[in-house]
């Protein structure tokens, strides 16, 4: 947020006067003041995921020399765990790191949407506000309780959340009091007044208790709209997921609202959610460290001179670099920054690009080390090994069908010769980060090391490739790429732990059940459920950025897919593919806005251009649900799943 300039007429960031240079004297040293809050909680993450980075080498260390482990060490992670979730997602929101979704809100004139911007911070307010207090009390009641190893009070491990929602509610206040007029700030609170007498008001959440006690399937569908509603107006996924979460508690006897953050703290608790940050880290840091130059370089030597010439480097390169960063939208930036002056010089539209970092982003979803995979490992009893190797082919087959798609387009293109001399010479430059994927892969499929090991060693080999080899990442670099790394994962976390407790309520209030009365009811066919779980996910993954859309969906679909006779790992690859097709499918799907952004198009005309990559993409997934052996083929001759 930039400061306020200190003139007469006091210029706010909202773009509205103040009476007098005191006043925005004082606003200024308020935004320092936060300013300097924000940078404090920053650090707290990053140092949370320096000391657990330094926790896990010395413990692998450790164990191969000396042949003993830290017995706390699931102890310890899941403090930082927690401290990167809820600190580092504060940080993220005033930083505006959580996605959000302005399809409704840029259909509006510019006073409405100052409307509806400040209602949505008084609804972030009141549901961190609620969350911050319920925390308190879990905190409270979890103190007596200690540790087995380690005997520390069990209060500290849910500690991180009450302080990350005080956080988000000063950073929030903080947009409230400098982004909008005091008016606009007063008349909005009215419009989420039943919100707040819902989670502030006993008297009336008894009422609505009393009402919806007869209601319950009223209650749900209350709770959806209000989540779908907020998401459309611009509300981040995440505090959409807890404000919905906690009405519905409030509306209805289901379950104390102490289950909210009881839930939240523990969908961040998993050893194997570690990975998250590290691979992150390892990403960002290979992104900056020259690494997409060199695996550019190399795939334009490969089919650079393939009918579709730089777009058919395009899809090949987020296929390599998908392997290295993790993201799918690290992905996207990373390669279109390198793409996009290339493709300009030879004459390729910016909306063409656009499509395609579009699809191959969408395509490379299950490509390890993929984020989707490490949480779908996380929360179903999915091997995240087996899911690594079962993710290459489907993503092979799909990459085959759009570079088809673009020759296809491309055949009255003339082309250019994209790299001078011959292909060999690219090859040096990509083998060292083309084997940091193949490692991975391969020693957690075969049991050398855990996913979260291997995530810290690829940081380790990251830091060693572009700083002392290739000597791009200056060390001065590196602390502010630690943050950097902090308010990503912290973001990424927060969604897993909203996300999580949104999943609880939705069972507390039977929708399993009433998923699988709906299944009975198409006569338990697996082609219906097939095509019914595409449809579901690609259509919610649009709105819920993809990772929610899976965390909420995935543990109450598998189980009626393998009761259909449906393998659990085709299962979760189409999941996943279908997921990625949302979350870049125009025009909703973040990633789309990403792509274009990152291509220099406008978003129109790159919708357009979409169109025949999201058939084919369709196409492809439908081919992967129905055709077993695609995901299954890779395991099997590997040794079994």
């Amino acid at each position: 947020m930039e400061l306020l300039s200190d003139n007469a007429a006091g210029q706010l960031p909202g773009g509205f006067a103040v009476a007098g240079p005191r006043l925005t004297a004082i606003r200024a040293a308020a935004v320092r003041v936060v300013g300097a809050v924000h940078l404090t909680a920053t650090i707290a993450a990053a140092a949370a995921l320096l000391i657990e980075l330094a926790i896990i080498l010395a413990d692998v260390t450790q164990r191969e020399f000396l042949s003993r482990s830290f017995l706390w060490a699931d102890e310890s992670a899941k403090l930082s765990l927690a401290t990167i979730a809820f600190i580092g997602g504060a940080a993220a929101y005033r930083s505006r790191q959580h996605t959000s979704v302005r399809v409704l809100l840029d259909l509006m004139r510019p006073a409405t949407q100052d409307l509806v911007l400040a209602a949505l911070e008084w609804i972030v307010v009141l549901s961190a506000s609620v969350a911050l207090w319920q925390g308190v009390l879990l905190v409270e009641s979890n103190w007596p309780t200690r540790t087995p190893i380690l005997q520390w009070s069990m209060g500290w491990t849910g500690l991180p959340l009450p302080v990350g929602m005080g956080l988000v509610v000063l950073f929030a206040l903080e947009r409230l009091a400098l982004q909008h007029r005091p008016m606009t700030a007063l008349w909005s609170l009215l419009l989420v007044a039943p919100i707040a007498a819902a989670l502030a008001t006993p008297a009336f959440a008894d009422v609505m208790t009393g009402y919806f006690a007869f209601h319950e399937s009223m209650a749900l569908a209350a709770m959806l709209v209000l989540f779908f509603g907020a998401v459309l107006l611009g509300l981040p996924v995440s505090f959409a997921m807890l404000a919905s979460a906690l009405c519905y508690l409030a509306a209805t006897d289901a379950a104390p609202p102490i289950a909210v953050p009881q839930n939240m703290v523990d969908g961040t608790g998993n050893f194997i959610l570690l990975a998250l940050p590290f691979f992150i880290f390892a990403g960002l840091i290979m992104e900056r460290g020259g690494i997409s130059v060199r695996l550019v370089r190399f795939a334009m030597a490969v089919v650079g001179n393939i009918r579709g010439g730089l777009l058919q480097v395009v899809v090949v390169t987020i296929y390599l670099v998908s392997g290295i960063s993790g993201s799918k939208i690290a992905d996207v930036a990373a390669v279109g920054s390198v793409m996009r002056g290339e493709m300009r010089r030879h004459g390729y539209r910016p909306e063409e690009g656009a499509a395609v970092l579009a699809a191959s982003a969408a395509m490379a979803e299950t490509i390890p080390p993929s984020i989707a995979m490490l949480i779908l490992g996380s929360v179903t009893p999915i091997s995240i090994g087996t899911l690594f190797v079962a993710g290459l082919l489907p993503a092979a087959v799909i990459a085959v069908c759009l570079m088809g798609l673009i020759a296809f387009q491309a055949r009255h293109r003339p082309q250019a010769a994209l790299l001078e001399g011959s292909r060999l010479h690219a090859l040096p430059p990509a083998i060292l980060p083309l084997a940091m994927p193949v490692a991975m892969v391969c020693g957690i499929r075969f049991g050398i090391a855990t996913p979260t090991e291997v995530s810290t060693f690829a940081v380790i080999y990251g830091l060693a490739l572009s700083m002392l080899i290739y000597r791009a990442l200056p060390w001065r670099d590196l602390f502010q790429l630690l943050l950097s790394c902090a308010m990503s994962a912290g973001m990424v976390l927060f969604v897993l732990a909203s996300a999580s407790s949104f999943a609880w309520v939705l069972a507390a209030a039977n929708l399993p059940q009433q998923l699988v009365v709906l299944l009975n009811d198409t006569g338990r066919n697996p082609i219906v459920f097939w095509l019914g779980s595409i449809a579901l996910l690609i259509g919610i993954g649009t709105l819920l950025e993809g990772l929610p859309a899976l965390i909420i969906l995935a543990p109450l679909l598998l189980p009626i897919a393998t009761g259909l006779g449906i393998d659990p790992i085709q299962y979760g690859i189409v999941l996943i593919l279908a997921m990625g097709v949302g979350a870049f499918m125009p025009p909703v799907g973040i990633g789309f806005y990403v792509a274009a952004a990152v291509a220099g198009s406008k978003v129109e005309p790159a919708a357009r251009a979409m169109l025949p990559f999201l058939v084919v993409l369709v196409a492809a997934v439908l081919l992967i649900a129905l055709v077993p052996q695609v995901s299954l083929i890779v395991p099997h001759l590997l040794g079994g799943k």
